[in-house]
C-alpha cells in the first residue's frame, strides 16, 4: 500500500456519524433507564410515606375516640358521686366495662345482624371519612404498682410519716401505706420469679439466686433523694452503681423505660415485669381485683376464715352454688368487711383507709388510669400507638364546717370545668386525699394523655 493510499484512508470519515449516533443512543438509553428507575423508586417512596401518614392519622383518630369515650366515663363517674342512690343499681365497674369495649373500623358485619343494623353500618361507613382501618383497645390499669410510691420522704423535725420497712420487730398491724407498697412490690416479684423459674430453664439457670427484696430496695434508692434513703442495703446498692460507673437518678420515674437504668436489674428482669408497673399517677387498689396477699397487708388482723369468706362472696363459690358479687362501691366493701364477715371493726376500717388516703393510695371500684392501644392501617402500612390516659381527681380544699362540706357535696360535680384542673397530674393526685377527707367524694377531671409511644 502506497503512502498516497494510506493518507486517503486516514482522511476517509464515512461511518463516523453512525458510530456517534449509536454511542449517544446507548448513553441516553442508560440514562433513561436510570431516570425511570429513580422515578419509580421515588414514586414508591412517596406512596409509602402517604400510606404511613394515613395509617398514623387512623391511629390518632383511635386516640381521640378513646378520649371522647373517657369524657363520657368521667361524666358517669361524677354522676354516681353526686347521686349515691344510683350506686345500688350501677357501679363504676359497670361503666368502666362499657367504656372499655373494643372499637373496630370497618365495623365487622355478622350474619346475625338484621337488615336495619346492616343498613346503619353501611350508612356509617358511607359518611365516614376514615380510609383504611382502626382498631382501638382500652383497658384499666388500676391494679398496677407505681415505683414512685416507694420514694422516701425526708423526715421533718425528726418525725417521718414514712418509716423504714427494714425495721425489725415491728408490729404487722402498724404497717404504713408506703410499707404496704414495698411489700406488695416484693410479693409481686417473688411470685413472678417463682413462676418464671418453674417454666423457663434458661431463666432458672441465670436468675435462681435473685433477691426480690434487694431489687425493691434498689427501686427505693433510685427514686429517693441520695441523702434521704438510709437503710442497711444502701452500701451494697451504691457499690453496684460504682462498679458499673453509673449514677442513680434519685428522682421519680418519668417513663417506664427508665427501669432499664437500674444497675441491679438486667433487661430480662425489666421485660418480665415492665407491663405490671405504671409510673403514672397514684396507685389504685381495686377491691374487685384485690388479691389475698394485698388484703392480708391491708387488714393484717383478718383471719384465714374471714379471708376465705371474703373471696367466696366476691368470686362466688361453686360448692355452695353462689354466683360472684362484685362491689358496687367502697361502701359495699366496707359493709362486707365490717358487718357481714365482721373481720374488722368499723372504726379500725376507717382509720386504715384514711392512712392509705393520706399516702394517695385510693381504695375504689373503678379505674382512673387507662392504657390505650390504637392500631391504624392503610394499604400495607400499619401504625401502632400506645398511650396512658389519666383522669385526675379534682383537688378540693377541706371545709372547716359541716355546712361547708354539704355545700361542696351538693355542687361538687357542677364545678368540674375542663379548665379547672391546673397543674400537673402529680399535684392533683396529691390533693386527692384532701378531697376524700373533706367530702368523701372523688370527682374526676377531664382525661389527659400522660405518656405516648409510637411504633
Amino acid at each position: 500500500m502506497t503512502l498516497k493510499n494510506k493518507k486517503t484512508i486516514l482522511r476517509n470519515e464515512s461511518g463516523i456519524a453512525i458510530i456517534m449516533v449509536t454511542t449517544a443512543v446507548a448513553i441516553l438509553t442508560v440514562l433513561l433507564a436510570q431516570f425511570t428507575y429513580e422515578t419509580k423508586l421515588n414514586k414508591i417512596r412517596i406512596q409509602g410515606q402517604v400510606d404511613k401518614v394515613q395509617a398514623k392519622l387512623n391511629a390518632e383518630a383511635g386516640l381521640h375516640y378513646a378520649l371522647s369515650v373517657l369524657k363520657v366515663y368521667r361524666e358517669a363517674w361524677n354522676k354516681l358521686e353526686d347521686n349515691t342512690s344510683l350506686q345500688s343499681t350501677i357501679s363504676k365497674s359497670d361503666i368502666e366495662a362499657i367504656a372499655t369495649q373494643p372499637f373496630i373500623v370497618p365495623i365487622p358485619v355478622s350474619t346475625e345482624l338484621n337488615a336495619l343494623q346492616k343498613n346503619a353500618i353501611a350508612e356509617f361507613e358511607k359518611e365516614s371519612l376514615i380510609q383504611g382501618s382502626i382498631s382501638v383497645s382500652l383497658r384499666p390499669i388500676t391494679g398496677f404498682l407505681n415505683p414512685n410510691t416507694l420514694r422516701v420522704i425526708k423526715p421533718v423535725n425528726g418525725n417521718s410519716s414514712q418509716s423504714s420497712s427494714g425495721q425489725s420487730g415491728q408490729d404487722s398491724s402498724s404497717i404504713t401505706p408506703h410499707q404496704f407498697m414495698e411489700k406488695t412490690f416484693t410479693d409481686m416479684l417473688e411470685r413472678t420469679f417463682r413462676n418464671e423459674i418453674e417454666n423457663n430453664e434458661d431463666f432458672a439457670l441465670h436468675y435462681s439466686n435473685l433477691d426480690p427484696k434487694l431489687l425493691v430496695k434498689e427501686l427505693k434508692y433510685y427514686v429517693s433523694g441520695k441523702e434521704d434513703y438510709e437503710e442497711p442495703e444502701k452500701a451494697d446498692i451504691e457499690r453496684t452503681y460504682q462498679n458499673l460507673g453509673v449514677e442513680a437518678k434519685h428522682a421519680a420515674f418519668e417513663t417506664a423505660d427508665e427501669l432499664y437504668s437500674l444497675a441491679g436489674w438486667d433487661d430480662e428482669i425489666v421485660n418480665l415485669i415492665k407491663d405490671r408497673i405504671s409510673i403514672h399517677n397514684v396507685s389504685v387498689i381495686n377491691v374487685n381485683e384485690i388479691t389475698i396477699n394485698q388484703l392480708k397487708v391491708l387488714f393484717p388482723e383478718m383471719s384465714d376464715v374471714a379471708l376465705e369468706e371474703f373471696f367466696k362472696y366476691r368470686d362466688g363459690d361453686e360448692e355452695n352454688g353462689t354466683s360472684p358479687s362484685s362491689f358496687k362501691s367502697d361502701k359495699d366493701f366496707k359493709e362486707l368487711i365490717t358487718n357481714r364477715i365482721g373481720a374488722v371493726e368499723s372504726s379500725d376500717f376507717d382509720k386504715r383507709i384514711k392512712e392509705f388516703a393520706d399516702a394517695d393510695i385510693i381504695i375504689g371500684t373503678g379505674g382512673k388510669l387507662f392504657k390505650l392501644e390504637s392500631i391504624g392501617s392503610y394499604a400495607d402500612t400499619i401504625y401502632k400507638l400506645t398511650a396512658f390516659i389519666d383522669l385526675p381527681i379534682k383537688p378540693q380544699a377541706p371545709s372547716t364546717t359541716s355546712q361547708g362540706q354539704s355545700g361542696q357535696q351538693a355542687g361538687g360535680s357542677q364545678n368540674l370545668d375542663d379548665d379547672d384542673d391546673g397543674g400537673n397530674g402529680q399535684q392533683q393526685s396529691g390533693s386527692a386525699s384532701q378531697e376524700q377527707k373533706s367530702t368523701g367524694k372523688s370527682y374526676l377531671l377531664r382525661p389527659r394523655v400522660v405518656e405516648i409511644r409510637t411504633y
